[in-house]
């Protein structure tokens, strides 16, 4: 309690009362100018102020209402963003600025080499966990590959099911579709088990409720030999560096232990669990890992699997 009452006194003190006044700011205005500076003071007064008050780390307990905050944010808006711009701006992903483009094409060109190097290729069955507006989605299916992409938000769904409408115009007839699923239960409200060549989910198992639940629901849907594909997610310090935004956004912004992520894969029945990120990441640099359904299941892992 000692350290509890301490972080609040130095959050309330005069070190912090520029983060604190800007954080009043960013709550009315989202796209509020700020240097790293300022994002590194306002979050840390957060922080400490969040510690203080037992809120910090954040605890998850509550599915139903974090499905609920996913879905908020996409019919709500944040701070000095309406609902049509935040809608317009999901559409237009990943081209709304040079850094921007370049970041997310750079993370879809290597989700396709490791694809690539897995010799899966066009039409193999693909399944997206968390698509949002289902640019990834559509990307894959434009280079021949059955794709279904999935989102609890069902204002996502509804944006991405435009991207079908898009395709049609041009005339062509690609195999993609999506539909609302949380990532947790994905094989029993999406399905087919044993049935997708790889799954795959990018920057997004961070949003998950449970992250565990997502990785066994993945593994369901996977065919023997089948790969899950866990792509950009970010690194523990993530959990600091952006819990100021989701204190505005109320979503899941969590950051992975290498090591918790690898553990689970292969205590979950996993085999051939492979790392690509960057070996000295200090915590920071995100994690790109693949793992591998093996060919035979044991009862041991098909009871893992069916919980």
């Amino acid at each position: 309690m000692m350290t509890r009452t301490l972080a609040g006194k130095f959050a309330r003190s005069i070190f912090f009362s520029r983060g604190r006044q800007l954080f009043e700011r960013n709550c009315h205005e989202w796209n509020l100018p700020l240097s790293k500076f300022d994002k590194l003071l306002t979050g840390t007064y957060l922080i400490l102020e969040d510690y203080s008050r037992g809120l910090f780390p954040p605890k998850f307990q509550d599915q139903a209402a974090a499905y609920a905050a996913e879905a908020a944010y996409h019919t709500n808006g944040v701070p000095g963003l309406d609902v049509e711009s935040m809608r317009l701006g999901e559409m237009r992903k990943p081209f709304w600025h040079a850094q921007a483009t370049e970041r997310y094409l750079t993370g879809f060109i290597r989700l396709r080499s490791l694809l690539e190097r897995l010799k899966l290729s066009p039409p193999a069955r693909l399944l997206e966990l968390g698509c949002g507006s289902g640019w990834m989605s559509e990307f894959l299916a434009m280079t021949g590959f059955d794709v279904t992409g999935t989102d609890v938000s069902p204002v996502g769904i509804e944006e991405a099911n435009l991207r079908l409408k898009s395709v049609a115009v041009i005339g062509l007839d690609l195999k993609l579709r999506f539909k609302i699923a949380a990532m947790e239960s994905v094989a029993d409200t999406v399905g087919p088990r044993d049935h997708y060549d790889a799954v795959f989910v990018s920057e997004a198992l961070h949003h998950a409720f449970d992250w565990r639940s997502a990785v066994k629901s993945s593994f369901a849907c996977l065919r023997p030999g089948g790969w899950l594909l866990v792509c950009n997610e970010p690194n523990v310090l993530h959990t600091f560096i952006s819990y100021r935004t989701a204190k505005l956004s109320k979503t899941h912004e969590i950051g992975f232990s290498r090591r918790e992520l690898i553990r689970h894969l292969e205590k979950t029945g996993f085999a051939s669990v492979k790392y690509f990120g960057t070996p000295l990441h200090f915590w920071v640099k995100a994690h790109w890992i693949i793992a591998q359904r093996p060919a035979e299941i044991t009862n041991c892992q098909l009871k893992s699997c069916d919980g």
